[in-house]
This record gives C-alpha cells, structure tokens and sequence, in this order.
C-alpha cells in the first residue's frame, strides 16, 4: 500500500479511540501488516530495495534517490495530513496524527532493518514479507483500489463515531 493509505487507516482507528493515544499508535501500527495482505501496488523504489536480502549500506545519493525520497515524504506527509483533515477535531488531532504515523512506521522500519538487519528487527521484516500480499495490482487498479479502500475506511469510522 501507499504510505498515504496507511495513514488514513490508522487516522480512521485513532478516531475511534481518541482519548487513549497508546491504543492508537499500537493498532494504527498493526493496520499497517493487516493492510498489506490485500492485493495492492506500490509505487517503485528503483535506489531503495527491502526485498529479502536486501542490504542499503552502501546505498549513495544521486538524483534518483533524492526523486524517490521526495516521493515518500510527499506520500507520508500527504497521507498524515489527509487523516488530520478527515477524523481530527482540534482535541484529538494529536492522536489522529500519532495514529497516522503509527500505520507508516513499518515501511521505514524495513528500511531501518535493511541497513542494520538486528533483533527485533529481523523478525518484523520477516513477519512483514511474510503478511505482505504476494500478488501486485497494476497502478491504475492498484491506485483505484487503494482510493475506494481509503473511502470506504472513512464512511465505516465516521459512522462508528
């Protein structure tokens, strides 16, 4: 999934729980694995791997890996700002944002483990290759699916406010 679909996920979850920012951040960041079963595309990274194996230790900056870090950011920051604007009220925007950041951690934690591949660590990555989706949606689909799964997460956690 896109970082920005994780975000609304776990903003969604924070909502629900907004006077208890400690249940937020720990299921926003579990919505991350259950998300990532579903079929879906994600955006390439052709500088960044965390493919099994993968070893960014010696991963140099050139203008393609500036592309690709903007694109994350952009994505992350859109996706944080998306779930504040949707679920937030101005006493619970804090958990809405911890509950979004929360859902995006396991991405950058891959790469984290990519470049010191340590306990716990290794067994998050191994648990995050082994949940994520085996089978990759083409970008229009993938994109389409994961806007219609953003809507539909939206409508179900406005309703159960």
């Amino acid at each position: 999934m896109i970082l920005s679909t994780h975000a609304v996920v776990g903003g969604a979850i924070a909502s629900l729980v907004p006077s208890n920012p400690v249940l937020a951040a720990v299921t926003g960041f579990a919505s991350h694995f259950a998300i990532d079963a579903i079929p879906h595309w994600d955006y390439p990274l052709p500088p960044i791997s965390i493919s099994k194996g993968a070893d960014n230790r010696s991963l140099r900056s050139n203008g393609a890996l500036i592309i690709d870090l903007t694109s994350i950011g952009v994505d992350a920051c859109a996706g944080v700002a998306l779930a504040i604007w949707l679920f937030a009220t101005p006493a619970s925007a804090s958990v809405i944002a911890l509950g979004a950041t929360a859902a995006i951690v396991p991405d950058p934690l891959q790469f984290v483990h990519s470049v010191y591949p340590q306990e716990p660590l290794v067994r998050l990555q191994r648990f995050h290759e082994w949940i994520h989706a085996k089978r990759k949606l083409a970008w229009k689909l993938g994109v389409s699916s994961q806007v219609a799964f953003e809507a539909a997460v939206t409508v179900f956690a406005s309703a159960m406010r």
